[in-house]
This record gives structure tokens, C-alpha cells and sequence, in this order.
């Protein structure tokens, strides 16, 4: 399933994708014993796998918890490298490191012989170290069973060579998920392509810290279960680091669980709409969903015009996904300490615009949402057009499926859509970066914004590579991309993500609509949250 070199867009050259290059799957650098497998689940978890008891003690006080809440790998991470702790920077405790022949000097002036078997043990259980000084309290002590302890030390032998599945030492192996054949094949295959030109160019010049970076395409089914059944089989059989570019768009849930089951991060999706579970997932998108945009239209609906006060109506057919867009417009108010908004919700297909515009009236409202579709809304702003004074309704463009310049006369410059992106978020510099690449590496000519979100998102994990150094692993992968702030990738709006924030470029263009000269205006710039 992975992209071959020669491949530049016929569909029938895209058969390669099934087949695996003769370097064959990367699942990690060595498969691990019974007995490592067993101690991995204590490093990780602290739980043993016999179903015994593992004590924690912690501190002068010597409090008695679960091992699991304070497994090895909470400080000093999955790889054995440290995380900082409570102001402490808990030591490498790699194999190699803790057994080289010289012995340890640390900087608060401690020294010690090298480490064995034996004297790993005797630390975990005593606090003390091979020449008997004891370590800071912020280290646990261990009371673990026989058993579990040489399970523990075999997986600490082995640390340092458990890669994440997609890593070695030469190679860096990820994944996307698109549709290659079908409607939406030409869309897939031009994604497919930008992303692998790009990956060709990183690896001409060394790749990421001598890695090189391969693309696994995993090819749509027909239908939504195929499609995940491929995705979780090339994840098994292959392996790969992480997702990239993939194409969501309706399986953002389905995807995101399944990533989830496997830990595998998910790097600039290709999706309309990301859901709510994607905070502190291992996930990071490009552009707002429908509830950002939401909130970024209630945002202007709700500043403050001279001459007009500030009443917002919402409205909407009942139902899930306008459940989501109402919650999230309330969310709004309340942090402009504005007041809450009215909610109208009608039977899906069974609107009476004149009744609603009625309440909208009685309600004094100057600002509409409106989550309907694009005939419900023509009915309502035909019972609105009467008012001496139209408020100005405000519409994603998702459900605008045709121009708005056959609107009544009463609404120029009154209706106003959010975008998730415009032409004007690639630069100067951006645009030219792809025009080379493009040119460079023949790619179509079509399909140009899933294209440029593509490119998009393996620039963004190229960086989050990078920034994870050289020591990668998953776990870097996603704390480096937490910490980008303002992340200027030529194509987007600047992108920012952290702990609590999976949407990088968080907020929405806003445009309204000139019906005398049958245009849409942008209204300012990018219409950021914070």
C-alpha cells in the first residue's frame, strides 16, 4: 500500500498502492519476548500482568498507593528519556545508559557505579543507588513480586530498540486514508500525490535527522466498515507512525476511535467537520468545524453597533448537528457576557417561516443564525423582507449550496458566511513554494484545495517531526505539535495548538454579501477566537 515513485495521477498506475516496497512493514525495531511484553505493561501502566499486587511508596511520609497511578513511564516517559516532575527532571534510565562502564556523575554531584541487574532491583525496592545514596523523593519505591521484577528488567533491556510502529532507525513510515477510486478517486489520488512530492523532496535533502519519510496510501472501501476494516488492517500488518492528510470527511468519529485503540496521532485531516471528542485526543486539524464557525459568526453577530442593540436569535431544524451549533453559540454568550440567545428549533422539513419570523420580530432581534438549508432559508428571509428593519442573519457556507444574489433588496450587506478558509490564507511565498512542487513533480491541476490542505498537513507534521528531535516517538510527535504557536505554513492561517486546543487555525472568515454588485465582500481578516 505504498506510493510508488513513478506514480503522476492515472488511475490505473495507482494499482501500486496495494503493494508493499521489498523493505517490507515497519512494527517496531524488534519484536519483544513473553517476558518483555510483560514488563512493557508494568513500565507502562504499573499493573502486573499475573493480576498481582504492585505498591507504589511515595515520599518521607511513605504513602501506599496503586503502582498504576504513578507507573514508571508517568516520569520518565515512554521512551525512558524523563519528563519533568514537579520542578524534578526524572534521569535517562535507558539500558545502555544506566549500565555504561564509566558509572554516573549527576549534577547535584552525585556519583555511582554503573548499574547490573541486581542493582536496578535493589533501587526500585530501597531508594538506594549502587554506591548507597538515596535518590530524591520524588522517586516511588516499588514492592513488586519476583517475578514481576524480572519481567520489569527484561523490558528495560529492550526500551530503548521498542520503536513506535512506523520507526527505525533509517525510516520514518506514515500513513493516509483516501479514496482512489470512485467519485471522489481524482480528489484521493492528487492528495496522494502532493504528499508524496513533498515527502520526496524532504528525503533528497536527508530527511528529518537522517530519516527518510514514506507515504502508506490505504485506499477507500465500499463502504464506511471496508474502509475502516483497510485503515485497521494496514495499521496491523504495516505499521505506521502516525496519520497524516487523510480524507475524513463523514468517519471523522469512526477514524478517531480507531486511532485511538491503536495510538497512532492524527496529523491535518481532510474533513468538514471535526466532532467534539477531539480534545486531548492524539489529533490535530487544520481548519474550524461547523461549531467554531458557529461561534466565530455569534462572535460578530454579537459586538456592539451603533443604533442597534445586540438581541441573537438561533434557529434550526431539530437534531444532532444543530443540537452542537446552538450549544456552541451559547457557549459564545456566555464568554462575551452577553445575553443568552433564543434557541427556535422546528421539525426537520417542516418549517413556517412566517411563524418564525414572527418570533424573531416579538423578540427584537437585530442578528439571525440560521442553521437551516438553502430553500428554508429563501422562505424565511421572503417573511423577513417585509420588517422595516431585517436583522442580519448569519450562515455557514457548508449549508449555502448556490449564490445568495437573488436575495430581497432589504439584506445587501446583510448576510454574512463563515468560511473555513479563503483564497487569501496562502501567501505570496506559499503559493510559489507550490507552484514549484507542482511543477516539479507534474501534479494535476485539479482538486486544488484538497491539495493544498494536504500539502498543508504534511508540512505540519514534517515540523512537528522536527521539533520532536531526534529521539522520536509518538509521544514527542504530539507534545512538539502542542507547542506550536502561530505555526505559518504559507497556505493556511497561522496555526496554534496546545494541551486543550486540536483546531489550529481556530475561528473563521467572515464574507457578506453585496447584492448591487452580486459579489461576496471578506469582512476584516481571519476572524480569530481566542
Amino acid at each position: 500500500m505504498r506510493f510508488n515513485t513513478a506514480v503522476r495521477g492515472r488511475a490505473a498506475a495507482l494499482a501500486v498502492l496495494g503493494l508493499a516496497l521489498a523493505q517490507g512493514p515497519i512494527q517496531g525495531e524488534a519484536a519483544l519476548s513473553e517476558a518483555q511484553s510483560r514488563g512493557k505493561q508494568i513500565y507502562l501502566n504499573g499493573t502486573s500482568p499475573s493480576g498481582g499486587d504492585i505498591t507504589a511508596i511515595v515520599g518521607s511520609e511513605q504513602v501506599r498507593l496503586p503502582a498504576s497511578a504513578v507507573p514508571c513511564a508517568s516520569c520518565h516517559g515512554p521512551d525512558g528519556l524523563g519528563r519533568p516532575e514537579g520542578g524534578v527532571l526524572p534521569p535517562d534510565i535507558r539500558w545502555n545508559n544506566l549500565t555504561k562502564s564509566y558509572g554516573h556523575v549527576h549534577e547535584d554531584g552525585r556519583r555511582h557505579p554503573a548499574f547490573d541487574e541486581a542493582s536496578v532491583a535493589h533501587v526500585l525496592r530501597t531508594g538506594l543507588d549502587p554506591a548507597g545514596n538515596r535518590l530524591d523523593e520524588a522517586m516511588p519505591l516499588y514492592a513488586l513480586s519476583k517475578e514481576d521484577m524480572a519481567d520489569l528488567l527484561a523490558y528495560l533491556k529492550q526500551l530503548e530498540a521498542d520503536l513506535d510502529p512506523g520507526l527505525a532507525p533509517d525510516r520514518i513510515q506514515v500513513a493516509t486514508l483516501l479514496p482512489l477510486q470512485g467519485p471522489q478517486g481524482g480528489v484521493g489520488q492528487a492528495m496522494a500525490q502532493v504528499m508524496h512530492a513533498h515527502f520526496e523532496d524532504l528525503n533528497a535533502q536527508g530527511g528529518v535527522f537522517g530519516r527518510r519519510l514514506e507515504l502508506l496510501a490505504v485506499p477507500y472501501g465500499a463502504s464506511a466498515e471496508a474502509t475502516l476494516g483497510n485503515l485497521r488492517l494496514a495499521l496491523e500488518r504495516e505499521g505506521a507512525f502516525a496519520l497524516v492528510g487523510a480524507y475524513t470527511v463523514c468517519l471523522d468519529e469512526q477514524v478517531l476511535e480507531l486511532l485511538r485503540e491503536e495510538d497512532v496521532p492524527l496529523v491535518g485531516p481532510f474533513t468538514l467537520d471535526p466532532g467534539d471528542e477531539i480534545v486531548n485526543a492524539a489529533a490535530f486539524y487544520l481548519y474550524p468545524g461547523f461549531a467554531e464557525q458557529a461561534r466565530a459568526l455569534a462572535d460578530d453577530a454579537m459586538k456592539e453597533r451603533p443604533g442597534e442593540p445586540t438581541s441573537l436569535v438561533v434557529a434550526g431544524p431539530a437534531g444532532k448537528r444543530v443540537d452542537r451549533l446552538v450549544a456552541a453559540v451559547r457557549d459564545q454568550a456566555a464568554i462575551q457576557r452577553a445575553e443568552e440567545p433564543l434557541a427556535i428549533r422546528y421539525p426537520p422539513g417542516g418549517m413556517d417561516p412566517q411563524a418564525i419570523a414572527e418570533q424573531i420580530q416579538a423578540h427584537g432581534s437585530d442578528a439571525l443564525l440560521f442553521f437551516g438549508d438553502r430553500n428554508e432559508l429563501d422562505a424565511l428571509l421572503a417573511a423577513l423582507a417585509g420588517s422595516d428593519a431585517p436583522p442580519r442573519v448569519y450562515l455557514l457556507s457548508a449549508f449555502v449550496s448556490r449564490p445568495l444574489f437573488d436575495a430581497p433588496p432589504g439584506f445587501h450587506q446583510r448576510l454574512f458566511i463563515a468560511y473555513p478558509t479563503l483564497a487569501s490564507d496562502i501567501s505570496s511565498s506559499g503559493l510559489a513554494e507550490y507552484q514549484d512542487l507542482a511543477q516539479r513533480h507534474a501534479l494535476p491541476r485539479d482538486h486544488l484545495q484538497a491539495q493544498i490542505a494536504a500539502y498543508a498537513a504534511a508540512k505540519l507534521l514534517v515540523e512537528g517531526l522536527r521539533r520532536a528531535g531526534r529521539d522520536l516517538n509518538r509521544r514527542e510527535l504530539v507534545d512538539a505539535l502542542e507547542e506550536l504557536y502561530g505555526y505559518e505554513t504559507g497556505l493556511t492561517p497561522p496555526l496554534s495548538y496546545g494541551p486543550n486546543r486540536r483546531i489550529g487555525a481556530r475561528g473563521a472568515h467572515l464574507v457578506t454579501v453585496d447584492l448591487l454588485k452580486k459579489s461576496y465582500q471578506p469582512v476584516g481578516g481571519w476572524h480569530e477566537l481566542r
